[in-house]
């Protein structure tokens, strides 16, 4: 595939040119030609996010793409721990509406580069909030509240990146506050960002029906493999998830290896607890939880 990296583009302080490519070390520029060759390629977002790591010290970082009336995708996370990737999983299917980059991309602001406690709106967070999304106060933090299992103490920068189909990608960068970002880091993304903003282009444009298909058959997956499990028994969803593959009563108590009787008193229970009567309105209620 051909890739044109536009390497002339005009920043508010400076214009990054060939001469300032030329200045990077040897390192640097291996990995801008290991990001640059992996345009089209499941690699490219952590790679970027390594690129960025080389010229600044970070903690963590994601990368992120928001599109019109559809939960983000993630494309990359440095997350490692089983809480923090807790927290990014509730981020993404639930918080992500409270959050500065997503209100910024609802109000067209799509290209820049900001510390979140730039247009953190900390008086935008309501009481009904804490009820209604997965989130803790924590006046503290730089939002003023914390999703349920997100780190905490981290500052933040948010590179905002305009795309086509009216789609926004955003690298977040975070530091422990303790160290937090200088004028230095600031100065150097200013430099980078047309760097990446024209490599994320060129890769979301030629990945993006695939990634996009890939994300919503994971998530159909995960809901086909969660359905009721709130409300269910274990055995009940066994048996939810066998109908749902077409099979009969006596084809399931072959496969569970329990009677007919078993199979059809687990349905009636199944039936109370969803408020359902029909296997016609099991199916209605399976086809609308993979449809959110």
């Amino acid at each position: 595939m051909s890739v044109i990296i536009t390497l002339g583009c005009r920043m508010k302080n400076s214009t990054l040119t060939l001469d300032h490519i030329g200045s990077f070390d040897r390192i640097f520029t291996k990995h801008l030609s290991n990001a640059i060759d992996a345009i089209g390629k499941d690699r490219l977002p952590a790679l970027l996010i390594k690129l960025i790591k080389f010229r600044i010290k970070i903690d963590a970082a994601i990368l992120i793409i928001y599109r019109p009336k559809s939960k983000p995708v993630l494309l990359s996370s440095t997350f490692k721990e089983k809480r923090a990737k807790l927290g990014l999983s509730n981020y993404i299917n639930d918080t992500y509406v409270l959050n500065p980059a997503y209100l910024s991309f609802k109000k067209g602001e799509t290209r820049g580069i900001t510390k979140i406690t730039e247009i953190s709106g900390k008086d935008s967070i309501k009481s009904a909030h804490y009820t209604n999304f997965k989130i803790k106060e924590a006046r503290d933090e730089d939002l003023g509240f914390l999703t349920e299992g997100w780190p905490e103490r981290l500052e933040e920068i948010s590179i905002l990146f305009d795309l086509p189909n009216k789609e926004m990608g955003e690298l977040a960068i975070f530091k422990k506050k303790i160290s937090g970002f200088n004028k230095t880091d600031l100065n150097t993304l200013q430099i980078l960002e047309p760097l990446i903003y024209s490599i994320l282009k060129n890769h979301w444009t030629t990945t993006r029906d695939n990634t996009i298909f890939k994300n919503t058959r994971s998530n159909q997956n995960k809901r086909y493999e969660n359905f009721g499990e709130k409300i269910l028994s274990p055995r009940e969803i066994e048996v939810a998830q066998l109908i749902f593959e077409g099979h009969s009563g006596n084809s399931i108590a072959a496969n569970l290896d329990i009677a007919i009787t078993t199979v059809k008193s687990h349905r009636k229970n199944m039936y109370k607890k969803l408020g359902i009567g029909s296997q016609q309105e099991l199916f209605s209620r399976y086809i609308d939880s993979i449809s959110l």
